[in-house]
């Protein structure tokens, strides 16, 4: 019995009735009885009687008639007969009439045999119907609920979460895949899973070309039913226990599904039953992928227009603070880069005049001051301006020369080590040559973090990633320093946020040129266990082909 479905939701107590009652009359028998079985769960309900003080079998009985799955005649103890016949219908003994007789001697003919099994037969006919009819009830409520969930939200992962969620509720499946096509490798890349049992080998499982059922629908842009997978040579085993599987592709349209442009995926689902499923399960999943695929392309350009809004969002931030600090920093530099020559000016002039040395030394102590405060607002100055000057045009650059020439520069000290972990075919970024003034920031601040340590340790990381929006390029900087506390994490980004031998430009300026490019950038850490800063920045051309595995 399908999940959900109750044996009222298949027979009318009142029609049941009418069946037993029938029975006993046509057979001639003293009474009769009606059960309905689950066989998926191994239960039995006894519904309607007629004539019956008390039962005269026993359950044995009723296994060896669905056992069997034809009708069965059987004498008892004292003398009485019992006939019963089973209910078939979805290739599964579902039901057992039942008449008794107490006569001594008494016998079922074939005609007896006959008229129970065509009533049995007919009131399975009926319980399929009602069974089809409370599903479709069910089902159609449930993608009315289907499609005000999907339309509730525009964060693609929980969309497709959702979408494969409730397509495994819809069918009553147990494990499913939702996997989108990327259509420069061609790959099957799992964006969602459903089911228990999915270790790091099986998310990381790509079915390949020619293999695989998920694939046979990507490659052939229509539904598979599978009613055994054991039998089937197209299954890929992956959970040992799932015996039937289902899988709709994701296009947009069934018309002209032969355009690639118009497949995105497929969802497939698995359960653990033998012929779990069915062709109205195969239109469901139908109608339900045209819903995902519009909420899918809906949660996509959502997260296009997102991230277009963000990197404006910063452009124009840079634009606005470059033309303030330009202006400042000029000001501050035509104020102030007089003052340290001024300073040593008046030390000379002073070295002529005759006075006590206590007043020279407080004089040269005074006028040492004025010309160090000086030049520390004039570097300050060049710290405010130097993020905004005209780097030229952006260029392709590679990640990891940059990272490498950032370490040269940086010249660490030999009680530091550095691990560099760098993917060999990282794809190339397009970016200002500002890009390793970037890594060579965050490379400095973790050698400062790690100064009071005997022995530290600086990782460079660098990998590809692709997701939805596109292929990015990862990069890692981890350091054994002694971390930042909660506070600071706080207020890490903010300008002015003064480090202790820094200016307050650093981490901001930093942020705020690779969310320019396009790019982000974060930080975790704990208090005595180090700090990491991830970088992301866009991969150039946003998409870079892949070899099929």
């Amino acid at each position: 019995m399908r999940r959900d479905l109750t044996p009222t939701d298949m027979l009318d107590p009142d029609l049941l009735q009418g069946v037993v009652r029938q029975a006993t009359y046509q057979c001639r028998a003293e009474g009769s009885g009606f059960y309905l079985c689950d066989p998926e769960h191994d239960r039995i309900w006894l519904l309607a009687t007629h004539n019956l003080k008390e039962i005269p079998w026993d359950e044995a009985f009723l296994r060896r008639v669905i056992d069997c799955r034809q009708a069965v005649s059987e004498m008892l103890a004292d003398n009485s007969v019992l006939l019963a016949a089973p209910l078939i219908w979805q290739d599964a003994a579902r039901g057992v009439l039942i008449v008794h007789d107490s006569n001594a001697g008494r016998t079922f003919r074939d005609r007896d045999v006959a008229l129970l099994q065509s009533l049995a037969d007919m009131t399975a006919s009926v319980a399929q119907q009602n069974e089809r009819l409370a599903r479709m009830t069910a089902q159609f409520r449930t993608l009315h609920t289907i499609d005000v969930a999907l339309t509730s939200s525009l964060e693609l992962g929980r969309v497709l979460n959702l979408i494969l969620e409730k397509a495994a509720e819809l069918v009553g499946a147990e494990h499913g895949s939702l996997r989108q096509l990327d259509p420069e490798s061609g790959k099957l890349v799992l964006k969602a899973h459903y089911g228990y049992g999915w270790t790091p080998e099986k998310l990381a499982y790509t079915p390949r070309i020619g293999q695989g059922i998920a694939r046979w629908v990507a490659e052939n842009r229509r539904p598979y039913l599978s009613p055994d997978v054991r039998n089937d040579p197209l299954n890929i085993v992956l959970f040992e226990d799932m015996r039937s599987s289902i899988s709709v592709p994701l296009q947009y349209g069934q018309e002209d599904s032969s355009e690639p442009d118009k497949f995105l995926g497929v969802l497939l689902l698995e359960s653990s039953r033998v012929a779990a499923f069915d062709q109205q399960d195969v239109e469901l999943l139908e109608a339900l992928a045209q819903e995902a695929v519009i909420a899918i392309q809906n949660a996509s350009q959502h997260q296009k227009l997102r991230t277009e809004h963000e990197k404006r969002l910063a452009a124009e931030k840079w634009a606005v603070m470059g033309q303030a600090a330009t202006a400042l920093a000029h000001r501050i530099n035509n104020l102030m880069g007089i003052v340290p020559v001024s300073s040593r000016e008046t030390l000379r002039s002073l070295s002529k005049l005759e006075m006590p040395d206590s007043e020279r030394q407080w004089i040269e102590g005074n006028l040492g001051r004025i010309e160090r405060n000086a030049k520390f607002v004039l570097k300050l100055s060049d710290a405010l301006f130097r993020p905004f000057k005209d780097s030229g045009p952006t260029a392709r650059l590679d990640v990891n020369h940059l990272l490498n020439e950032a370490l040269e520069y940086a010249d660490l000290p030999a009680n530091i080590e550095v691990i560099r972990n760098l993917e060999k075919t990282l794809p190339t970024v397009s970016c200002s040559l500002l890009l390793v003034d970037i890594f060579l920031e965050l490379i400095t601040n973790a050698r400062k973090a790690m100064e009071n340590s005997d022995r530290g340790r600086l990782q460079v990381s660098t990998r590809s990633q692709q997701d939805d929006a596109g292929m990015w390029v990862m990069v890692e900087i981890s350091d054994s320093g002694r971390g930042i506390s909660p506070d600071q994490m706080d207020h890490l980004w903010n300008m002015f946020q003064q480090s202790e031998d820094g200016l307050g430009f650093g981490l901001w300026w930093l942020r705020t040129f690779i969310e320019r490019q396009g790019g982000s950038i974060e930080c975790r850490s704990e208090p005595g266990k180090g700090a990491t800063f991830f970088v992301r920045l866009p991969a150039f051309g946003g998409r870079q082909p892949e070899v099929e595995q």
